[in-house]
This record gives structure tokens, C-alpha cells and sequence, in this order.
């Protein structure tokens, strides 16, 4: 017995301890990695093990201990929801001005948690202050034990830098919860004279939108819009609207899109009904100098948070908070050290862009005002103005940048007297803009221990199931791309390990010959 258990505890070749570790041994090893990065994976977690203990491991073995150190540093996923009074009290402590709203339900006389909306007063008052009136929406789902919604309201910075305004979590997608949410973002930016929203193909949050912001610019994300319409039309000719979306010109515009309703007659209809939001730069205010048609802003937050989304409730939102805050923080100190008027990368950006620009030529009939043509399309000529920061290609006015008409001309000015290429950039670019959008401090919290004990009145418990549940296992943290966003759905991009070949597997590769069991069939068939 003893031999056979030292033959098991033991490897003479490798010289590893087999895997007779438990679940509770790596979650004790585990929690001074979590303690320094939450964010760490099971993967990381086997590795390192292996590597200073000199043991096998189980990947499964170290997932459960994992999620028993997540549990036992963090609290359990129930107490998560119990805690979130407390917080919401701490934050409003710490940060007054700040709004945290906590919609719950009630099913069979308990309390079940539903929504959660948290926006900061220095991410507000940055907004207001120091970004353009732009804000992108969107929610990305939890990875955790909740199948529920990270909501999120982000916006655009000088830097063309993606500012974080809200974020709160929902249930699910659906009219209701985008209402009670965007009620909860106007609560907390008010109701601006000039405003732009943008969103994917969600029709509950467009229609929260349109019913708390009637006044605003909605803006659908073009990429979404795209790959709807590819479900109904197929054709080179269709692909007209990419430049379509991206002409300045009502003219150019019109000239790409008759193109595409002559080749269908449904097109029309379809868009009307389904994709009546605005996607193309010829409808956009000029106003908001944010000529964006896809909805990339929220999409860099969702990425941003990927590897925290299994965190508990309170914990996730938490950790959120701490890293606004340090990007707070470092924007600040960078703000700090800029000099001039304008983003010193946008002069560069406008710098560098004069130096291509021999296809046009500028004649000046005045020094505030010429006409530039482009010797690649000798029927093209626009007309610049600089006081008014105008150019008849609507770029400049729709960006707040001169465009390259307006670059070539200034470079004739430049020829003649001495131009500050700063006098041609929009105030939204401005240091003063970028340094007030992150002027305010994102208050440090306490630990929960420390936080306020609110007394509700009752047991906050966590939300009641809906819709399909939830299956056992590790919850996937990367969705699975679709084919156009770069994965593999659209046809077959595996590659044969044997051949090299693209377009099958090793299993299915052709120089495996025939498949014995086929021989062994034919051959019994034959017989009989």
C-alpha cells in the first residue's frame, strides 16, 4: 500500500508531484493572486503553480479553486447584492454630487435586485465641460453567475480618446430597462440644447432614446446597419453605400444611393422601416465636430472591462471605479504637460497631412478666402473660407479640422506671412477643453467593511431568473466572432496540421487516404 501510494504521490521521470492537490489547496495559493490582479485567468494561475510547487495540475481542478478564492476574498454572489446599499452610500459619502440608483422587484414578498445606475459628478461635469455633445451607447453581457447587462455612456475627448460618463447594469435588452436607464443618464447630464446619440441595431434603446431625448441628433452604427442589410441584399452594387455613408455631400450622397434603389426596389423600404436612424455624414449636425458612423466608442469600453465582466456585482462596479479613476488620473497629468492652445497632436496631425498635398492647388483671392483644385479630377474645385472655417466639401465644418482643400490653402498663406495653423482648429480641441474634462478627481473608497450600514428594511437578493438558464461550466468570456468581424463562420478557414492546407482539418485531410471502417463496410457489403 505504501509503495502503491509513493508511486502515485511521485514521478521518478519528470520529477513532479502528481496531482493529488484539491481544489481548497489552490484556492489558498490563489488568493495573493487575485489580491494583486483580479483579472487573472486559470491558465496563469496552473502555470505559475506548476512552475514554483513543481505539481501537475487539473485546468478544472484550478478553475473551482479559483471561483473558491474569488468567494472567499470577494463574498459570496448573494452577499454581493446585499452590499449594494452600502456602497451606494459610501460613493454618495465620498463623492457628493454623484448619482447611484437601485431599481429593484418584488416576487413572492422578496426584494430581488434589477437595475443599477452609477455616474460620477466629475465624469458628468467633465462631459459637460470638456467633451463634445457625442455620446455612444451600448451594454455587453456578464460573464459571471448573473446573465445580466453591463449598460454603458461613453463620450469623446479632444483627443478623439474615448471618455467614460456612466455605467450601470440591466437585466436584459428590452424597452423597459433601456427607459429606466436613459431616464437615470438624463437625470444625470440633463437635457442639452445640442445632442447626439449613437447606438447599434437595438430598437429598445432606440426608442428609450427617442422618448427621453426628442430634441437629440440618433445616430445608428453604420457597421450594424451593414451587415443587417447584407441578410436581404447581395451584390457588388450595394456596397455603393459605404461611400454613400461617408460622403459630406447631400450631391454625392444621392448620386451613390440611386445606384443602389436601381437595383432593388426593396432597398428603399427596408431602410425606411428598419434603419430610419441617421448613418450617413450629409445628415449630421456639423455642430457636434464628431463625424463617426460606427459605434466604436463603446465598443472600446466593453473591451476595456472584458477580463473583469465575472466579477460579483459589487466587486465589478467597484473595480470599474477604480480604473475611471486612475485613467482620470493619468489624463490629468498628461493634460498638465501640454502647452498652447490646441492638442499638440492634433497640430502634428495637420502638420504632417500639409506635406501630401501636391495634387491641390490654392490660388488666393484673398487672405482669408481662395479656391482650391485637385489635379487628379480637373472638374473638381472647392471654395475655402478661413474666418469662417469653411470649405464647399463640408469636411472642415463637419470636424472642426481644416480639411485638405483648406490645409492647401493655408499653406499659400503660409508662403506669404507667417500662419498659426492653431487659428483654424475648433475650441473641442482645445487644451483648456481636454484639462477640464479631466479636472475633477474620482474620490478613493473604503473597503466594504468600512462602508455605511444602510438599514433597507429588508434582504436585497439577487435577480430573478429570466430566459434560458444558465449552463453549467465556465462561462466563455470571448463571444465568438461573427464572420465579418473576423472569425471563421463564413465558409471554412481551418488549417490541416498535416498538409498546411486551408479549407480543412487533419482529421478530413485528403492524405489520410480511405478510412479504414469505409473499407471494412465496402467489404462486408460485398459479401453479403
Amino acid at each position: 500500500v505504501v509503495k502503491h501510494q509513493m508511486e502515485h504521490i511521485c514521478s521518478s521521470t519528470s520529477g513532479k508531484v502528481t496531482s493529488m492537490t484539491s481544489q481548497s489547496w489552490v484556492a489558498d495559493k490563489a488568493v495573493a493572486m487575485l489580491k494583486k490582479d483580479p483579472t487573472v485567468v486559470a491558465v496563469k494561475i496552473l502555470k505559475d503553480l506548476q512552475d514554483e510547487h513543481h505539481v501537475t495540475l487539473n485546468y478544472h481542478t484550478v478553475w473551482k479553486g479559483k471561483q473558491k478564492a474569488a468567494t472567499g476574498l470577494y463574498g459570496s454572489w448573494e452577499e454581493s447584492f446585499r452590499m449594494l446599499y452600502n456602497y451606494k452610500a459610501e460613493i454618495e459619502l465620498r463623492s457628493s454630487g454623484s448619482i447611484v440608483e437601485i431599481d429593484t422587484t418584488t416576487h413572492e414578498g422578496e426584494v430581488h435586485f434589477s437595475k443599477l445606475f452609477i455616474a460620477f459628478k466629475p465624469c458628468i461635469d467633465g462631459f459637460v465641460n470638456g467633451c463634445r455633445p457625442y455620446i455612444s451607447i451600448d451594454s455587453t453581457h456578464l460573464n459571471g453567475k448573473w446573465n445580466g447587462q453591463l449598460a454603458i455612456v461613453t463620450a469623446l475627448d479632444g483627443h478623439n480618446w474615448m471618455f467614460p460618463v456612466a455605467y450601470g447594469f440591466i437585466e436584459s435588452e428590452n424597452g423597459d430597462n433601456w427607459a429606466w436607464f436613459m431616464n437615470q443618464v438624463k437625470k444625470a447630464i440633463g437635457d442639452p440644447p445640442v445632442l447626439v446619440v449613437c447606438t447599434d441595431a437595438c430598437k429598445g434603446l432606440e426608442n428609450a432614446v427617442k422618448k427621453v431625448f426628442p430634441q437629440a441628433e440618433q445616430r445608428e452604427c453604420f457597421r450594424h446597419m451593414w451587415h443587417n442589410f447584407q441578410k436581404y441584399f447581395h451584390g457588388d452594387v450595394f456596397g455603393r453605400l459605404w461611400p454613400a455613408a461617408r460622403a459630406y455631400r447631400p450631391e454625392e450622397y444621392q448620386h451613390h444611393m440611386a445606384k443602389v434603389f436601381d437595383a432593388s426596389e426593396k432597398v428603399y423600404p427596408y431602410l425606411r422601416d428598419y434603419h430610419n436612424l441617421l448613418w450617413m455624414w450629409c445628415m449630421f449636425n456639423p455642430a457636434i465636430k464628431c463625424d463617426y458612423i460606427n459605434n466604436n466608442l463603446a465598443e472600446c469600453f466593453n473591451a476595456w472591462v472584458r477580463d473583469i465582466k465575472d466579477l460579483p456585482i459589487v466587486q465589478l462596479a467597484d473595480k470599474i471605479r477604480e480604473m475611471i479613476m486612475e485613467l482620470f488620473r493619468k489624463r490629468r497629468m498628461i493634460g498638465e504637460r501640454f502647452t498652447g492652445i490646441i492638442l499638440p497632436f492634433v497640430i502634428h496631425q495637420l502638420n504632417a497631412k500639409t506635406r501630401g498635398l501636391g495634387h491641390l492647388k490654392a490660388k488666393a483671392s484673398a487672405d482669408w478666402s481662395g479656391e482650391v483644385k485637385n489635379a487628379y479630377k480637373e472638374d473638381e474645385r472647392h471654395v475655402v473660407k478661413t474666418l469662417t472655417h469653411e470649405c464647399t466639401c463640408l469636411q472642415w465644418q463637419h470636424t472642426g479640422k481644416p480639411c485638405d482643400h483648406a490645409l492647401a490653402f493655408i499653406n499659400v498663406l503660409q508662403a506669404r506671412n507667417f500662419v498659426n495653423m492653431e487659428d483654424y482648429v475648433h475650441e473641442y480641441y482645445s487644451v483648456s477643453r481636454f484639462r477640464a474634462a479631466y479636472e475633477g478627481v474620482i474620490e478613493p473608497l473604503t473597503d466594504k467593511n468600512q462602508w455605511p450600514h444602510v438599514d433597507t428594511g429588508f434582504v436585497l437578493r439577487p435577480p430573478i431568473p429570466i430566459g434560458k438558464k444558465k449552463g453549467a461550466g465556465r462561462t466563455r468570456k470571448q463571444r465568438i466572432k461573427s464572420w465579418w468581424e473576423g472569425g471563421s463562420r463564413k465558409g471554412s478557414l481551418n488549417k490541416c496540421r498535416k498538409c498546411g492546407e486551408v479549407g480543412h482539418r487533419e482529421a478530413g485531410c485528403p492524405q489520410n487516404g480511405t478510412n479504414k471502417r469505409y473499407i471494412v463496410v465496402l467489404v462486408a457489403v460485398f459479401y453479403l
